[in-house]
């Protein structure tokens, strides 16, 4: 931005989806104050749920950013700057104010600290038919951020940032430190790259002793302080380097860990807490070599990962024996090793201009280990493929081919859950056909057949077997055809029959169970220039089997009218059968971009859904009302469900 001149930028947008509105609404700006800058970041966001009886749920947020410095920046350079947001649901309301003192070497560095106040009103405990009490807690709050812009040292590109601050919100407090740095090396061909990253985070909330004791006869409104502290360390080293002219090695290596504490202050003699620890780590590396000419590209690649969680209850020593045991054993369920190894290729074979294929393939091996009271001990192993091909034909077709294949293995190691022990195998073929005759036409036409089988491992005596099928075809199109320079026709159809049976293996058969078919289309025009627009009309149909299908019918009196309650509403009664549901919706949609100057643009997406559900009931029904039913599930319900998205972006 030059010296002096301001910038304005405004954006909000509104949605309606079904059941929720939201509105965004976003400022950002720049504006010259004498000799100094401001600059403001406002973002607003309001979700408001329609629940049961058309009542309206809000929840509204809001966070602010400003910084107020000189326009023109000094060796040493002060300024101010704040952060403001509120939580309507939550009744969170938080402030800093801080007062910064910038100061700069030669662009090589910048370290900036700050000194201020931080002020946090957020509910206390919950005092019965009163509420919550609100709980205005203000205390000092300093830090510093330190940046080092990339630059290059010792033949390394080398680039820093780190910040940390610390609120004492008494009796709270809270704090932030994270740090990144990255260094990158390029030797003759080869490239090394590291980075490292930490943060350590601390939060303080309120907890009342009635949580912790819900049996105490301490004073309810009592409150301690959860203290939270949780540090991460991330480590990443990559290199790169050339075997030959044609094949390169790759490697990666990465660790990261993870620990939580969570401690209880505050707290009376006669209260019982439990403070935890939680450590996470993990390791994982990558090796691999690609091939590379100018019709072949193939790489594969080794992996091995391995992943450790462990939680811990600090204060057992000083807990009763039988609340110690019985919070260390739920903690320790959650526990667990794991380990990965794996190994996956891809490669692109162009054995012309018109013929090329592609092949992807992975194979995993997870061991997943957990203590003796956790019964999710268990061993996987992953396998994928897809096999593709692709065939110009002339300049106008072109045919794609594509199969996939996966095959999923489970198997328990606990007695308890080895019944669950399955295997599940898939199998996908996709074929495609572009037909583009002019550049005015363009034409896409897919189709895939897919088969999963799942197979239980054994099964126990005197159960039946739970072995499913699912077959599906489905079928895609889409139609574009440019009318002139402005206006296009665009069509997208598509359809899908979805079988589900239950699998006899042996026989390599399925005794059906269920049949979900859908049908879509949608269909508009399109304009193009300064204003884009664009209108149709969309049409889903949906229908599948419902072992238990509930219709509710207005009941009839003696005289065959329907019956009507005291105040003029019909009665309702309900029937449950086997049977047939439809779900079916059509309605016109509609959308407009325009663009103006500067940037700024205005969108309007919108869809009015009029959805109508129908029933068939199977099975026998009471006679002097099956045909009132059988007309009362044809009837359905229907449902005007309008979806709209409204965008608007300005630049000043």
């Amino acid at each position: 931005m030059a010296h002096g001149q301001s910038n304005y930028r405004f954006e909000t947008d509104f949605e309606r989806d079904i059941n929720r509105y939201r509105w965004l609404a976003g400022l950002h700006m720049a504006q010259p104050v004498d000799s100094w800058s401001l600059q403001l970041h406002n973002r607003f966001t309001s979700d408001a749920f329609i629940l049961f009886n058309n009542v309206l749920s809000f929840r509204d947020e809001n966070i602010l950013n400003w910084t107020l410095r000189p326009s023109t920046v000094k060796k040493l350079t002060p300024g101010i700057r704040g952060y403001l947001a509120s939580y309507s649901q939550s009744r969170v309301f938080t402030q800093t104010v801080y007062g910064t003192l910038a100061y700069s070497v030669r662009d090589i560095l910048a370290v900036e600290p700050y000194l201020g106040l931080a002020m946090d009103h957020r509910p206390g405990v919950n005092q019965g038919n009163q509420g919550a009490s609100l709980r205005r807690d203000a205390g000092p709050a300093f830090g510093t951020s330190l940046t080092m812009p990339k630059q290059i040292i010792a033949g390394y590109n080398v680039e820093l940032d780190a910040q940390g601050n610390v609120q004492l919100i008494t009796p709270r407090r809270g704090g932030l430190m994270k740090a990144r740095g990255r260094g990158e090396r390029f030797f003759d061909k080869s490239r090394l790259a590291s980075e490292v990253s930490y943060s350590n985070v601390r939060r303080d909330t309120y907890q009342s002793v009635s949580f912790l004791n819900r049996d105490s006869n301490l004073d309810p409104l009592s409150e301690t302080i959860e203290a939270t502290t949780s540090d991460t360390l991330q480590v990443l080293v990559e290199l790169e380097t050339p075997l030959t002219s044609s094949l390169q090695l790759i490697n990666r290596l990465g660790y990261s860990s993870n620990n939580r504490r969570i401690r209880t202050l505050r707290t009376p003699e006669e209260s019982l807490f439990f403070d935890t620890n939680f450590a996470r780590r993990s390791v994982d590396i990558e090796i691999g070599v690609m091939y590379q000419t100018p019709k072949l590209q193939s790489q594969i690649t080794f992996t091995g990962a391995t992943e450790v969680e462990q939680r811990q209850l600090e204060n057992r020593d000083e807990l009763p024996p039988i609340q110690a045991t019985q919070k260390g054993d739920l903690l320790e369920q959650a526990d667990y090793d794991r380990s990965i190894f794996g190994i996956r290729t891809r490669n692109r074979w162009a054995l012309s201009e018109q013929i090329s294929f592609n092949l992807e393939a992975t194979a995993n091996i997870l061991r997943h280990d957990t203590p003796v009271s956790n019964q999710d001990d268990r061993d996987e192993s992953f396998f994928s493929g897809q096999l593709g091909a692709e065939y110009r034909l002339n300049q106008y077709v072109t045919m794609q081919f594509s199969v996939f294949g996966t095959y999923y293995h489970t198997v328990y190691l606990k007695a308890r859950r080895s019944a669950e022990n399955n295997v599940q195998r898939s199998l996908r073929f996709r074929p495609t056909i572009i037909w583009t005759p002019s550049p005015s036409t363009y034409a896409r036409v897919r189709s895939e057949v897919r088969a999963t089988y799942t197979v239980d491992d054994f099964v126990l005596e005197g159960r039946r077997p739970t072995d499913q099928s699912a077959r599906e075809l489905q079928y895609e199109a889409e139609i574009r055809q440019d009318l002139t320079n402005k206006y296009a026709v665009i069509l997208n159809l598509g359809t899908s029959d979805l079988h589900l049976g239950r699998f006899l293996q042996d026989s390599f058969a399925e005794i059906p169970f269920d049949t979900l078919r859908t049908y879509s289309g949608w269909a508009r025009i399109r304009s193009v220039g300064k204003v884009q627009g664009e209108i149709g009309m969309r049409l889903f149909i949906r229908t599948d089997f419902e072992r238990a299908s509930t219709v509710r019918y207005r009941r009839l009196d003696e005289n065959g009218a329907i019956q009507l309650d005291e105040f003029g509403n019909p009665v309702f009664s309900s029937i449950t059968r086997t049977g047939r549901r439809w779900i079916e919706q059509v309605g016109p949609t509609c959308a407009i971009i325009w663009s103006m100057q500067k940037n700024s643009e205005l969108r309007l997406d919108g869809w009015l859904n009029v959805q109508h559900i129908r029933q068939r009931l199977y099975g026998d029904l009471p006679e002097d009302l099956a045909e009132h039913i059988r007309s009362e599930a044809r009837r359905g319900t229907r449902k005007i469900i309008p979806n709209l998205a409204v965008s608007v972006r300005w630049n000043l």
